[in-house]
């Protein structure tokens, strides 16, 4: 009787292990298309939405593929539906693979809808597909989504995926546009004390820009010539409870990126105005933040204050004037110039933030909290409108850990 019960167990254990190694519920890769771009934008037809996806081919640019494969890399439609969550069925009518969110990096979202207050309930869907990832990064296009896929042709990487992961992935690391995720985006909605920053962009360039700083620019404005696809990165678009209510140019974005120590800004490039010589070109310096900035508050009284204090290294990079560094006066001049320049920066923006577009554009809510014994008692000072009273002072703590190379006997430095 004991060796039949153990010869039955072990027959049980065997049936439930055989079957967990099936392989019955197995997709292969060729089977699906995965959707790498999904657009959100009006429809014609009242109470829908039109919806565009960039369906990418797996195996194009895969060793499965081959080098000879003639298949396009990708294949985009549009079509008119009531949430782009049951749009995959209705796309399998024309796609004849099987179309999964699975590999979704970017929802690009037109100028109009994302200021459509209608937009937030329909970009909330997300949560209700397992399939779309919370790092799905979350952009807005001046034109069409359906238009902006249309037109964005990379010249270099045909794999769709491949090309928003790099585009992304260094603009963030510029610090020329936000980090802007469906899982920060979701968390400024459920706070609603903060503005939340998503980027900006465009496929169609401006005709006749104008030339302006480095990274003063917006999405479309940055005027280049060569062979290249038009497509541009850069600049934020503003939202408020989940409704884009504005735009920040590249320079706005990467002073807030700097301010937001939830950002994974390490370092960039950028220039600073020439203390020496107004007719000669910007000094080039490397910026790196290797600290989160320091965050004091005296939220007592009619006008709360807020001083930040923000930790900087900074490599000189280039010196257009030939100053001649060794000497501590030079030295001391750069400095200065340095931090007034980022002072100046922060504080016309924040003011720009409280006068223009009434909220602070990233979580700084958050230090504030700690200064509140209970949750009751930080709602009852309501930060959202006490924040646009307060006095805001930035300083910049800036450490010059490199002048460049020192220059020799043959140029002629300034003294």
């Amino acid at each position: 009787m004991q060796k039949t019960r153990i010869v039955c167990k072990l027959l049980l254990l065997f049936i439930v292990v055989y079957s967990l190694t099936g392989c019955w519920d197995r997709n292969e890769l060729e089977d699906k298309s995965y959707v790498i771009g999904l657009g959100l934008e009006h429809s014609k037809q009242e109470g829908k939405i039109k919806v565009t996806m960039l369906l990418a081919n797996p195996e194009v640019g895969s060793v499965q593929g081959g080098g000879g494969s003639t298949e396009k890399p990708r294949e985009i439609i549009s079509f008119d539906t009531n949430d782009f969550i049951a749009a995959k069925g209705t796309a399998n009518a024309i796609i004849s693979r099987i179309i999964t969110y699975d590999l979704l990096k970017i929802i690009v979202v037109s100028e109009e809808f994302a200021k459509d207050p209608n937009f937030i309930n329909v970009i909330y869907d997300v949560v209700n597909d397992i399939e779309i990832r919370m790092n799905c990064y979350l952009a807005v296009s001046k034109e069409k989504a359906s238009e902006y896929f249309l037109q964005n042709r990379p010249k270099m990487e045909t794999r769709p995926h491949k090309y928003f992961q790099y585009m992304i992935d260094h603009g963030i690391e510029n610090g020329l546009i936000p980090d802007s995720t469906l899982f920060r985006f979701f968390k400024t909605a459920e706070r609603g004390t903060d503005l939340f920053l998503a980027m900006s962009t465009t496929a169609i360039r401006e005709k006749k820009p104008e030339i302006k700083g480095e990274d003063e620019y917006m999405a479309g404005q940055l005027n280049a010539s060569g062979e290249f696809d038009d497509t541009q990165f850069i600049g934020s678009a503003v939202f408020k409870n989940g409704v884009m209510i504005g735009k920040l140019n590249g320079r706005d974005t990467r002073a807030i990126n700097i301010l937001d120590d939830t950002t994974n800004i390490s370092d960039l490039l950028l220039d600073i105005p020439n203390p020496f010589s107004e007719q000669q070109p910007s000094i080039a310096a490397r910026i790196m933040k290797t600290e989160n900035n320091k965050v004091k508050m005296n939220l007592k009284g009619n006008r709360p204050k807020i001083f930040i204090t923000v930790p900087l290294k900074v490599e000189i990079m280039t010196n257009p004037t030939m100053v001649n560094f060794v000497k501590e006066k030079n030295r001391q001049i750069l400095k200065k110039q340095i931090i007034h320049h980022f002072e100046k920066l922060n504080e016309d923006l924040l003011k720009k933030a409280q006068t223009e577009l009434k909220g602070v554009p990233y979580p700084l809510s958050l230090d504030a909290r700690k200064y509140f014994g209970t949750i009751q008692e930080y709602k009852k000072f309501n930060w959202s409108k006490s924040y646009l009273k307060a006095d805001i002072i930035v300083k910049a703590d800036i450490e010059i850990v490199n002048y460049g190379k020192i220059l020799n006997n043959s140029r002629k430095a300034i003294d």
